[in-house]
């Protein structure tokens, strides 16, 4: 069966933006591809959630799906700033996660959320 990318996009985007790590978990392939630009080595789901408890809010400000491989933006809020997170997801037929890639804006980080610098 054919899972829409669409579909597990919103799961995903869910998941990780209410800290529902066993979603999360649900929706990734095993061993999937990872990079980010934060903590490469770190557990990336303790990240993922840690970060996301930091913010005020976050909102999907663009996504473009082509094929199976999405591109998200996200405007993420603190304080009276709001700055951006890019993700790209490639979600395979299963409908489970293969591969992402985050660009965090690693100076709004270490301004705003430095233990996130400092705990993993």
């Amino acid at each position: 069966m054919d899972i829409a990318v669409e579909d597990v996009t919103a799961r995903w985007v869910t998941a990780w933006t209410t800290g529902r790590t066993t979603d999360l978990f649900k929706l990734l392939a095993a061993a999937p591809t990872i990079e980010t630009n934060l903590d490469p080595d770190g557990d990336f789901i303790e990240l993922l959630t840690d970060y996301a408890a930091a913010l005020e809010s976050i909102a999907v400000f663009s996504q473009t799906v082509l094929d199976r491989r999405v591109a998200l933006i996200y405007d993420c809020t603190l304080g009276d700033e709001t700055f951006r997170l890019a993700e790209f997801l490639t979600v395979n037929a299963a409908g489970l996660v293969t591969e992402i890639r985050r660009v965090y804006d690693l100076n709004a980080v270490e301004r705003l959320m430095p233990h996130l610098l400092l705990e993993h």
